[in-house]
Formats: structure tokens, C-alpha cells, sequence
């Protein structure tokens, strides 16, 4: 699995616990995105794959979550996101791998089972 490492820039120590829009899209590796283009990956990945949502922030006297260029993230949500991120494809790939190995492996177990003086017999129901 890739990982990706962030570029570190002035506003991006290590001791601070936030990040902001600009933290994920260079650890996205988006850098030719604009706000509203981030804005928008970042609502898709949170409504589509679980991405963590921003810290609740003042606009106009109200509190809101809403993903904006003034939001902010907690930010080892956001890394441990990346870190384990795995595009659907792959994980349906390793869940159907995961199916086949468990299937191969009752196979194996239901084959070498004795039952009295003979083997198990696999029937289609009814009395042999």
C-alpha cells in the first residue's frame, strides 16, 4: 500500500493537533486544486468513504461542520485516514480473496472429518 508523506511547510509543525484544507490537499497530492475544487473532494470523500468530518467552527455567529477553506481537522484523523485508506476495489478484491481462502479451507477440514467407520458423505438432501 502506498503511503504518502507530508510535505512539511511553515504553519504545519509537527506539536500542532489541527490541519486545515491546504494540510489535506498536499497530502493529497493535489496541489493544483483551488479551494472550491478541494471543497469539493473533501465533502465527497467524507460522504463516500469515510473521511473525517472538520471541527465545528463560528460562521456568522453560528456554529457549523461544513467543509470550507476555513474548517480545520484533527489532524492524526486525517493521517491515520490516509495511512489506512484502500481504494473499493482493493478491499473487495481482499474480501473475495478472504471468502476463497475460507471456502478452500472448510473444504480441506470437511474432507479429512470420519464419521464411524467411514468418511463424511456429502448429500443432496433426503436420507442416503
Amino acid at each position: 500500500m502506498a503511503r504518502h508523506a507530508p510535505i512539511p511547510l511553515p504553519g504545519d509543525d509537527a506539536d500542532e493537533h489541527s490541519c486545515t484544507l491546504w494540510y489535506i490537499r498536499r497530502r493529497l497530492g493535489r496541489l493544483d486544486y483551488g479551494a472550491d475544487r478541494m471543497v469539493t473532494l473533501v465533502t465527497g470523500l467524507i460522504g463516500q468513504y469515510g473521511f473525517p468530518k472538520p471541527l465545528p467552527y463560528l460562521r456568522a455567529n453560528q456554529l457549523v461542520q461544513d467543509v470550507s477553506d476555513k474548517a480545520s481537522w484533527i489532524r492524526t484523523a486525517v493521517d491515520q485516514w490516509l495511512l489506512d485508506f484502500l481504494p473499493p476495489e482493493a478491499a473487495a478484491a481482499m474480501d473475495a480473496a478472504a471468502r476463497r481462502e475460507a471456502a478452500d479451507t472448510m473444504d480441506q477440514r470437511a474432507a479429512s472429518l470420519q464419521l464411524g467407520r467411514g468418511k463424511l458423505k456429502l448429500i443432496d438432501g433426503g436420507r442416503p
